[in-house]
């Protein structure tokens, strides 16, 4: 059984103030070309095999390598950073179905082997192979689309838009810090903002749009960490619980669509109606539970907030940069005080 992260979850002693690294420029342009290479190593593994955990991983560096160039080209962006931006987001919501499908697929199964009863491990067989063929059809068009020239020349546009923007030195490794702690508070800004309207209204679109800004804010400070931010690991932590709670509601969501969907068989409910009924009934007790879950989670968020990991961490990372006017990014005094 999982637990649901309270208040508790989140707490944590203040933050140690950021001690940026050395050749920022350098270490990012690093960042950016790795992680678009793991993106490109995977894409073989997701067309040429039957590689749940390869479409998940590529869903993950897809989103990373994004949020990375996010941060190292503000608006208005080069064309080789929209470019690349396209190709990450088109190839992750190509694989988004699939992904959904690998995740019920796996949960389903579970229920029917927990089953006893004929007709009841029948319907769960039934919505099982109903996602099974979902699957392939889904298998099939997120292959296609992956099997393009853009994704594979990821790499050189890569090389590209660094080559654009060489000139690293002092100055241009603090416009870059700058930048980029700009965009972690503003990505915290928008976390907030959707944590508000989340626990306010409590709706599917709400609460989607709360774990979309959710897995941004982490990618965004787990890069802060890879930029020497050792502090910035319990905010991670406490993103990811959080994450976590909201990706079984997530489930639990798409289970009820597919339910619907397999129960609907005309054949099977003229001879098991009961039967129909009675998984009906277990899958909204569920939903019911799970929304109940996420209440709470974002109550729990909401009152702790202040006292979090998250915001320790906001603060002691946010805060220095506004006093870093003239600093060397090597770590000379800081002109005023923290």
């Amino acid at each position: 059984m999982h637990t649901i992260p309270t208040a508790a979850t989140f707490l944590s002693p203040p933050a140690e103030a950021f001690d940026p690294p050395t050749e920022i420029w350098s270490r990012l342009n690093k960042l950016l070309l790795d992680r678009l290479r793991k993106c490109v190593a995977l894409v073989p593994r997701v067309l040429r095999r039957d590689d749940p955990d390869a479409v998940h991983d590529l869903r993950v560096w897809s989103r990373r390598s994004q949020q990375l160039i996010i941060a190292l080209f503000p608006q208005p962006r080069p064309p080789e950073a929209r470019a690349i931006m396209k190709a990450l987001r088109c190839a992750r919501h190509s694989l988004g179905a699939w992904r959904d499908c690998d995740v019920l697929i796996a949960l389903l199964e579970r229920k029917a082997r927990r089953i006893r009863r004929a007709d009841e491990k029948q319907a769960w067989e039934m919505i099982r192979d109903l996602g099974r063929k979902k699957r392939q059809r889904r298998m099939r068009r997120a292959r296609r689309k992956l099997a393009s020239r853009k994704l594979i020349a990821l790499m050189h546009r890569g090389q590209e838009l660094i080559e654009r923007r060489l000139a690293p030195n002092g100055e241009r490794d603090q416009d870059l810090l700058s930048a980029f702690v700009s965009s972690v508070g503003e990505a915290h800004a928008t976390w907030r903002k959707g944590l508000a309207c989340a626990r306010a209204n409590l709706t599917t679109a709400g609460i989607h749009a709360f774990r979309i800004q959710t897995k941004r804010l982490r990618y965004r400070v787990e890069l802060a960490r890879d930029l020497g931010s050792s502090a910035a690991q319990e905010a991670v932590a406490s993103l990811k619980a959080i994450q976590d709670e909201l990706g079984r509601w997530h489930d639990s969501t798409e289970l009820v669509m597919l339910a619907a969907d397999a129960l609907a068989d005309p054949e099977f409910l003229a001879q098991h109606p009961r039967t129909a009924a009675a998984v009906l009934r277990k899958i909204d007790r569920n939903s019911a539970l799970q929304i109940e879950r996420v209440r709470r989670l974002l109550e729990s968020t909401h009152e702790g907030l202040e006292r979090s990991a998250i915001q320790a961490w906001i603060r002691a990372y946010c805060g220095r940069e506004s006093v870093r006017s003239g600093e060397s990014v090597g770590g000379g005094a800081v002109r005023g005080s923290d």
